[in-house]
């Protein structure tokens, strides 16, 4: 593990957090920068140690104008980050599942590279070595860089080119000694001074002719040139002449141009390496117009388009940053034809010595002028599309606009920053608010997605969710089913109370939306009356429970649940009749039991019997009791704990970790949790127990449900929903659960 480096981490790792749209698409290896291989030798101290650094690094930046959005956003998920990786253990489990999702995102990412490279290899039993060139500009095309692409076709064997394809390229002639180089610049330089003029560029524009010319086309135009220079007079320029016409015999004629053009490339690449350092230091990337600038800096070297081009390409990949899209380049137009050089200091191909390529003409400062106004217009332009995308609730776009301003300016000036401000802010609210909505769509509970993703295409109807989806996707996906559920309950409604397709209908539509308020006010009022004088006596080695039966008319069964001493909760049985033996009764004691009424699959509230033999008729809870100012449009006052009663029972509770976990019922919003230390509660009005109510938002944040620290503890589950604004509680446990000194105790069983 190299190293922190606040440059380097921001460079390098923090720019790529930030363009992926922060740490919800990065692993806490990579945003710490942990390598992953190196996992296995590094002690907690060393992770510890780089968390540290990396946490301090976030708060110095935490203003950056640039990285504002993202740090903070990290700083906010700094503790569950830094948690998952303190312990070896948890560490080493969470770097198996990080390579893992590396590796299906590489694949995702190289998918087409390695089905072209698939295709090649069923084709030619291989990879043709002809073809590589072509496959490896198509991968640069697709951000795959060298290194990548070298790693991924790796796998695959490699076959000499085929011979159908012509004879293998001329090689390349020996590399030119840096000396010959500079004696050959400092000439150019000489001879440029004594004509007054800007000097040559390099031996092809002596000779007045294109990089990439023919060899017998130079040799013509430097025989010409040769001729016309013995024709001067014996002088200083006469003999500069001589030497250069001399090292275009030896460079261009008899030795090979290319390597002459490779050397020249070699000596742009270091002078430009800084340049692109301090552009890629300031933006994080190559911007087009820098790099632009860089290739016409590159050409004025001397080089050919393609090799300029390289060069940028070349130096942004080495600075970790992707190569810039560039224009491609124009065609070269050669000079008119040569025929030595003049007494003007020209060559026969066109003007070489007397080429003013510095001067400018008479309306060059208007041109100028003209071309600056325009651009500062254009850069303007886009942030005003970029301002009036974002009022429409389209940040995804208005992003795409300020990145065009940036082009066009050559630089993020202020206008360009504060827009790109707004556009993060809007795009990270966006994101908060999908992590709400994400529990509301698995739970099915539409009504309260609808209103919530309206609001979210509104504001950013582009910005997709976790699953790609965009939010007028989800809106029109929401609405069609609350509408499908809402036929469902008018056919329900219009149905007899007796009617047996009834329940099924309400299923049907809660089923489609499980939070649907009217279909679980008609599920509630057609909960049938409980059981009463509920009583158990002893039989043998079994118990007896007997009650007397439902008012509620039609087919009525009973469920019989037994509650143990220590709280946890065991199904005894389903009944028609009006009583229920428990063979599996524990000898010596007389359990509590729990005694519920069911029509047609809806239960009514349990009647209970303790274990004394006392029977406790149903009671409705004091969060159900009616108020003055609460609604009561076609709903009881009862309604509300009938409706929570109607919900399945919480399952999977256990204590683990620290904290109480379990598996929410369909259409549930909150649980209320009951603790007492001295023996099970009675309900969640017991005033010996502690109530804490818990949404599933919270529980998903916190990762469960903490308790108090009293040991032993007895913990009861009651379900809750919400109906026009009032809180509907259970009036019986769902779940129970007796936590040990140990914090060691197995999960309750639902009831």
């Amino acid at each position: 593990m190299r190293a922190f480096d606040s440059d380097d981490y921001r460079r390098r790792v923090l720019a790529v957090i930030h363009r992926r749209g922060g740490a919800e698409h990065s692993d806490p290896f990579e945003i710490y920068d942990i390598p992953l291989d190196e996992v296995d030798i590094l002690d907690d101290a060393a992770v510890r140690d780089r968390v540290a650094e990396v946490w301090a690094f976030w708060q110095r930046g935490r203003d950056h104008p640039r990285y504002r959005g993202v740090i903070i956003g990290l700083l906010e998920r700094h503790s569950e980050l830094s948690t998952a990786l303190g312990d070896r253990t948890s560490r080493l489990a969470l770097r198996d599942r990080v390579a893992a999702a590396r590796s299906a995102r590489d694949d995702e990412r190289f998918a087409a590279l390695d089905a072209a490279a698939s295709r090649l290899v069923a084709r030619f039993g291989g990879l043709p070595a002809d073809r590589l060139d072509g496959l490896r500009a198509w991968a640069a095309t697709q951000g795959i860089d060298e290194a990548e692409f070298a790693e991924r076709v790796r796998r695959h064997r490699l076959l000499p080119a085929d011979p159908a394809a012509g004879p293998d390229p001329r090689p390349r002639g020996e590399a030119i000694s840096p000396a010959v180089l500079r004696q050959i610049r400092a000439d150019l330089d000489e001879l440029g001074r004594i004509t007054a003029t800007s000097p040559p560029r390099s031996l092809f524009e002596l000779l007045g002719v294109p990089p990439g010319t023919p060899r017998e086309r130079i040799r013509s135009v430097r025989d010409a040139a040769l001729a016309s220079n013995r024709a001067r007079r014996p002088d200083r320029r006469r003999a500069l002449l001589d030497d250069l016409l001399a090292a275009v015999g030896t460079l261009l004629v008899d030795g090979d141009p290319d390597a002459y053009l490779d050397a020249l490339a070699a000596a742009t690449t270091e002078r430009l390496r800084p340049r692109v350092a301090a552009a890629v230091l300031v933006e994080d990337a190559l911007l087009p117009a820098e790099a632009a600038t860089l290739v016409a800096d590159a050409e004025a070297d001397g080089l050919d388009p393609h090799r300029a081009r390289e060069i940028v390409r070349a130096l942004a990949r080495e600075h970790g940053v992707s190569p810039p899209r560039l224009a491609p380049p124009g065609r070269a137009v050669p000079g008119p034809a040569a025929s030595g050089p003049t007494a003007s200091g020209s060559t026969a191909s066109g003007p070489v010595f007397g080429r003013e390529r510095s001067g400018r003409g008479p309306g060059a400062e208007s041109g100028s002028a003209a071309t600056g106004a325009r651009a500062a217009g254009e850069w303007r332009a886009a942030v005003s599309r970029a301002r009036a995308a974002l009022r429409a609730g389209r940040p995804v776009e208005a992003g795409d606009h300020v990145a065009t301003a940036r082009e066009l300016a050559g630089e993020t000036l202020p206008p360009i920053r504060a827009m790109d401000d707004e556009v993060e802010a809007v795009i990270r609210a966006a994101g908060a608010q999908w992590s709400l909505l994400a529990p509301l769509v698995a739970a099915g509970r539409y009504q309260q997605v609808v209103p919530a993703v309206r609001r979210l295409v509104e504001t950013a109807g582009d910005v997709p969710g976790p699953g790609g989806q965009l939010p007028g996707e989800l809106l029109a996906l929401a609405e069609s089913r609350c509408q499908a559920a809402d036929r469902l309950v008018a056919s329900a409604r219009t149905a007899g109370t007796d009617a047996p397709y009834r329940t099924e209908l309400l299923d049907e539509a809660l089923a489609l939306v499980s939070d649907h308020s009217e279909a679980l006010a008609l599920r509630a009022a057609a909960a049938p009356a409980p059981p009463t004088a509920v009583r158990v006596r002893g039989s043998g080695s079994s118990v007896v429970v007997s009650w007397q039966p439902s008012v509620t008319s039609g087919e009525v069964r009973y469920r019989v649940v037994r509650i143990a001493p220590d709280g946890s909760a065991r199904a005894v049985g389903v009944t028609a009749s009006t009583s229920l033996e428990d063979g599996g009764a524990p000898r010596g004691t007389t359990p509590a039991y729990e005694v519920t009424a069911g029509v047609h699959g809806v239960w009514s509230v349990p009647a209970r019997v303790d274990a004394t033999g006392r029977a406790q008729p149903a009671v409705t809870p004091p969060s159900a009791a009616p108020s003055s100012d609460a609604p009561t449009r076609g709903v009881s006052a009862a309604a509300p704990a009938s409706a929570a009663d109607a919900l399945a029972p919480p399952s999977g509770l256990t204590w683990a970790q620290g904290v109480l976990r379990w598996t929410w019922p369909a259409g549930c919003t909150e649980m209320m949790v009951v603790c007492r230390a001295d023996a099970p509660p009675e309900g969640t009005a017991d005033p010996r127990a502690q109530a804490r109510k818990v949404t599933n938002t919270r529980y998903e944040i916190d990762g469960g449900a903490t308790v108090p620290p009293q040991r032993p503890l007895h913990v009861a589950l009651f379900a809750c929903v919400r109906l026009d604004g009032r809180l509907a509680v259970a009036t019986s446990a769902g779940a129970r659960l007796r936590i040990g000194s140990s914090d060691c105790e197995p999960g309750a069983e639902s009831m």
